[in-house]
């Protein structure tokens, strides 16, 4: 049977499409989504779909999991994204819903355009940073990420939501709104964000996993380890801020999930249930500091200890001094691109584990992977790109040619500055000037630009806490 012989995104797969004179057509998806199985599956064994891209393009896939440098610059907001690129790699078209019977034609449509062009499309402008003017009032830009996150809420629930399901990242910002502020109606926001959860993770009270990636077909959920990660975080602050008793149990049911749904006999961690052999650096950082945020909440000094074991395991591979933190291992080795959101959450991992340590190597190196990645990868307005650019692997292809500077590794880079270097002018100024240059982005992005506005706080009345969030 006709299959599509799709390509990894390298040199040689653009190399053929400019011989060719064809666009691309790029296909982002994830391992764990039910709906990119489907249309794995289904759609693309279309055998009028086979015949159209085998016509007209040269397909190229991604795992935007694996290459998140990649899903962030060209994903549509949902997976699996479906575009057409020049072979200079600039979008010509693109969407996200696949199951249409006329997809076979929408591709002869696009090729047909791109050849009416000769090939000769307009390169894309580049798109600079984002403004940096400097943010100097505090609760100004507060009040302002007040009201982009508070226009998330379901006026139903009274929940803060992104994309159909409760925000832990807004959550825990409408935490410290009521902690800095006292605010009864953020301490609201955050305990109804909290109870939403049920609703949406049908299987927590069985589990103790969080599932959100149902679809209407009734597929299997999948859970992953980010997801179920940051809640735990949610619930150990709101347990260390209000210890309800229903409280108390659900984060012993979270941390239950956790344990036994994403812990591998190594020491690792599987990146979302049923996921092979593979650990993405990013989300096992954020596993480790759950665990650790859990210790503490509820006084179990055994949840720091399998945080620190892990951390052990999952450090000395994932760092490296001459290159950085790597994205992901596989077999036991550093692989994949290399990543500020890693390096960033990794540091907070250590620092997090330092206070239960008596030596300072955790600190050390936390500082160090600061003090590499601000040398590394920060222009001079602040704002911290993403990754070191590369020729090698089309790494300079079309949109990774631009500057990206992620929200959450950004205000991450700032709360770890405000951590490190609690009383020094200089690198408060510095943490500031990283949020303000993301700061108009991550207003604009609602409940995912929540991190920022929780960087923000590190500099407010509750700072000394909330900078550890």
């Amino acid at each position: 049977m006709p299959s599509i012989d799709w390509l990894p995104w390298h040199t040689a797969a653009f190399l053929e499409a400019q011989r060719r004179r064809r666009p691309v057509l790029l296909l982002l998806e994830t391992a764990w989504s039910p709906a990119c199985g489907r249309v794995r599956d289904e759609v693309f064994a279309r055998p009028d779909v086979v015949a159209a891209v085998a016509d007209t393009s040269v397909p190229v896939r991604v795992d935007a999991d694996l290459r998140p440098d990649i899903g962030d610059r060209y994903g549509l907001g949902h997976w699996p994204s479906l575009l057409v690129l020049t072979p200079e790699g600039h979008v010509l078209t693109g969407g996200t819903h696949l199951h249409d019977d006329a997809l076979a034609a929408r591709i002869r449509d696009a090729a047909r355009a791109f050849a009416s062009h000769d090939g000769a499309w307009p390169s894309a402008p580049r798109v600079g940073p984002p403004d940096s003017t400097r943010l100097d009032d505090n609760a100004a830009v507060l009040d302002a990420f007040a009201m982009a996150i508070h226009a998330t809420r379901d006026p139903r629930t009274g929940a803060c939501m992104h994309d159909g399901t409760p925000s832990a990242g807004a959550a825990l910002f409408a935490l410290a709104q009521a902690t800095a502020r006292g605010d009864a109606d953020w301490a609201s926001t955050a305990a109804d964000t909290i109870d939403a959860l049920h609703d949406a993770a049908p299987c927590l009270d069985d589990t103790g996993v969080v599932a959100f990636a149902t679809d209407a077909d009734g597929l299997a959920p999948v859970a992953r380890l980010e997801d179920q990660a940051e809640w735990v975080r949610v619930m150990a602050r709101a347990v260390g801020l209000e210890p309800l008793p229903a409280w108390s149990t659900q984060l012993d049911r979270l941390v239950h999930g956790l344990r036994s749904a994403f812990r591998r006999d190594d020491g690792q961690w599987r990146p979302w249930t049923g996921g092979p052999r593979l650990v993405l650096v990013d989300a096992s950082a954020r596993a480790c500091r759950a665990l650790l945020a859990a210790a503490d909440a509820l006084d179990r000094p055994d949840l720091a200890r399998e945080a620190i074991e892990a951390l052990e395991v999952l450090a000395p591979v994932a760092y490296s001094r001459g290159s950085g933190v790597s994205h992901t291992i596989a077999d036991g080795h550093a692989r994949g691109p290399v990543l500020l959101d890693d390096a960033m959450l990794l540091a907070h991992a250590l620092l997090d584990a330092d206070a239960w340590r008596t030596d300072p190597v955790y600190r050390d190196l936390a500082e160090e992977l600061v003090r590499t990645s601000l040398a590394r990868l920060q222009e001079p307005a602040g704002a911290i790109r993403d990754r070191v650019a590369a020729l090698a692997g089309a790494g300079q292809v079309g949109r990774l040619a631009d500057a990206h500077h992620p929200i959450t590794g950004n205000a991450a880079a700032a709360r770890l500055l405000r951590r490190l270097f609690p009383d020094d002018a200089g690198h408060a100024a510095e943490a500031r000037r990283i949020l303000a240059a993301v700061t108009p982005e991550a207003l604009a992005a609602g409940a995912f630009g929540a991190p920022v506005g929780l960087a923000w706080h590190a500099f407010g009345p509750a700072g000394a806490v909330t900078a550890a969030w």
